[in-house]
């Protein structure tokens, strides 16, 4: 169901009237039994196995409390990445397999099994992971009840695409759940600006740059650099719409959920930016990956390699395919750079009183992020590389300047009888006048994450402004919305 679905508004609705109105020692089963009817509409089978995977990780869990040994917390750590492995990656290793061998049998796996992936996999895939990890950092801490830790890993909320919860970050709250006159507005708030980033800004851009992704070697240099920016204003409002709605249908239930946002594209540096983007992810890959390899405390080299492999990582994490592989190496190599010319050479790459510089190098990170995303949001490894030889290839006039010559006048003068223009000419990417409006969206979001402070002024209106904005939004969504798809990180 997605969050912005029909199906989801009643399911959300039957759930939020009956959860309040049962009494509040059993709030949290009947949330248990919402998440396991959530993941059952996606599949019914894989609800079993979801169901195994929670069962078998409480187990594993228990295990680590009573005996914190690293053989079960690498066990358990083992296991999950298995599971992981097999049900989303094993059509790209027999892929690579198939490239590396050209052997027949590797190029039929896909038609020989046919695998569904499990809705939510990576994600809960992670949390189970922090869980034990920090249990056996840890194991003084009161032991979890089997009802609290299944309904940690199916808190239907943050199931399906985040923010990473830690058992820190949920179970405190399951003290708290009472109605809260501050968290119903405050979620209010964050239903409305998820949806709008959504339907208003993220579909409409989607419409625009899926063409040039479907078909790079039919678009000039022009379009295929612009799609990046276009994909970086996208996904940003996708991913952040997403979060926010997650946020607020979690605040409703009575439950705080941490930031995954803060501005990222207003950051001077690769290393803020990923402190501002899919934030519990980030710390994620911190703690339980660069820091056990050592982080910075085992030299120069040592260090550069650390953040080029959890990186690279974090790249294979969002998608089976080279794309997201380069992806995360790209960022990887920057990171590394960034370290290296900061701590090593001396030099001050990031502005700290000069706004005009700051500005500056904001666009330079948000350039870099873009042609990141030429890589994220390609189809396969082959249109990428046709997309980032187009940008340096596919000029205006390139096609047609291969035909100029007194023997191919007359084939250019023909095209004219199909319509206006040559026909030898790359196509131009179309409405970009989107860019506009997304973009000054995408600096009002910005600025609401930057200073929240800022906008916390207002707050005293909650009253009256909470249910104009209801209706204005509403208006909005009615009278400007556009056919769109499934939220870009529901597949992740």
């Amino acid at each position: 169901m997605l969050f912005n679905s029909i199906p989801f508004l009643i399911f959300f609705s039957i759930v939020y009237l009956l959860y309040w109105a049962i009494p509040k020692e059993i709030r949290k089963y009947f949330l248990l039994l919402s998440g396991i009817g959530f993941y059952a509409y996606f599949s019914l089978a894989l609800t079993f196995h979801f169901f195994t995977v929670i069962s078998i990780n409480y187990i594993l869990y228990r295990k680590i409390k009573f005996s914190p040994t690293k053989f079960w917390v690498g066990f358990t750590v083992a296991l999950n990445l298995i599971n992981l492995g097999f049900f989303k990656y094993i059509y790209f290793f027999s892929k690579v397999l198939a490239d590396l061998t050209n052997y027949p049998f590797f190029k039929q796996v896909p038609d020989l099994i046919h695998i569904a992936l499990p809705l939510a996999i990576s994600f809960y895939t992670f949390q189970v992971i922090a869980a034990a990890v920090d249990t056996y950092r840890d194991s003084t801490k009161p032991i979890v009840k089997v009802e609290d830790y299944f309904l940690f890993v199916a808190f239907f909320p943050v199931l399906i695409a985040g923010p990473i919860m830690r058992m820190s970050d949920f179970f405190p709250n399951l003290d708290k759940l009472t109605p809260n006159k501050e968290k119903m507005y405050r979620a209010s708030y964050l239903l409305m600006s998820g949806l709008v980033k959504k339907v208003l800004v993220a579909d409409p851009m989607s419409l625009t740059i899926s063409p040039v992704f479907g078909s790079p070697a039919e678009y000039d240099s022009f379009s295929l650099f612009i799609a990046g920016v276009c994909y970086s204003i996208q996904v940003y409002s996708d991913f952040s719409g997403l979060t926010d709605m997650a946020r607020s249908i979690a605040l409703y239930l009575g439950f705080e959920t941490p930031e995954n946002f803060k501005a990222p594209f207003f950051s001077t540096s690769g290393r803020e930016l990923w402190k501002r983007w899919h934030i519990t992810l980030s710390f994620w890959l911190r703690d339980y990956i660069y820091f056990p390899l050592g982080g910075s405390r085992k030299g120069e080299l040592r260090t550069y390699l650390n953040l080029i492999v959890i990186m690279t990582l974090g790249g294979f994490w969002h998608g089976a395919d080279y794309t997201f592989i380069c992806w995360g190496f790209y960022w990887g190599v920057i990171l590394a750079g960034e370290r290296y010319f900061e701590d090593n050479l001396g030099w001050k790459l990031t502005p700290q009183k000069n706004k005009f510089l700051i500005v500056v190098k904001a666009l330079i990170v948000f350039v870099l992020f873009s042609i990141s995303g030429l890589m994220f949001r390609s189809n396969n490894a082959s249109n990428m590389v046709d997309h980032f030889h187009g940008i340096f290839t596919h000029f205006s006039q390139s096609l047609e300047a291969m035909f100029v010559g007194d023997s191919n006048e007359w084939l250019l003068s023909a095209t004219s009888l199909f319509g206006t223009g040559s026909s030898f000419r790359f196509q131009h990417i179309e409405n970009l006048e989107r860019i506009f409006y997304t973009s000054i969206a995408l600096l009002f979001f910005h600025h609401i994450q930057y200073v929240p402070e800022f906008w916390d002024r207002i707050r005293k209106h909650d009253l009256w402004l909470v249910p104009v904005l209801g209706i204005i939004t509403v208006f909005l969504l009615a009278t400007l919305s556009q056919d769109g798809g499934e939220f870009i990180y529901y597949k992740f």
